[in-house]
């Protein structure tokens, strides 16, 4: 699967970080769909650095992989005792 071309912006998400903490201010998670298959896009927010390409033909697992990175973008940087580490 290609991103260029025709894809659609099936979902797309903007986690506000604080960069004191977490190295940045934010990661944008986005979920396409395009006629090969489904890709998963997350960037960070002010650099455009590409953190995470997923590509899958699987609508499922592309929606899975979504929510997990979701779930991990809210959280990105914080453990159990609010200490600050890198992964």
């Amino acid at each position: 699967m290609r991103l260029v071309g025709r894809h659609e912006v099936l979902e797309s998400v903007f986690v506000e970080m604080d960069p004191v903490l977490d190295g940045f201010r934010g990661v944008l998670v986005e979920l396409l769909g395009g006629g090969e298959g489904y890709a998963l896009l997350e960037t960070a927010v002010g650099t455009g650095n590409r953190l995470l390409e997923f590509r899958t033909r699987s609508p499922l697992l592309a929606r899975s992989v979504f929510e997990a990175e979701l779930g991990q973008a809210a959280s990105y940087g914080h453990d159990s005792d609010g200490e600050a580490y890198n992964r």
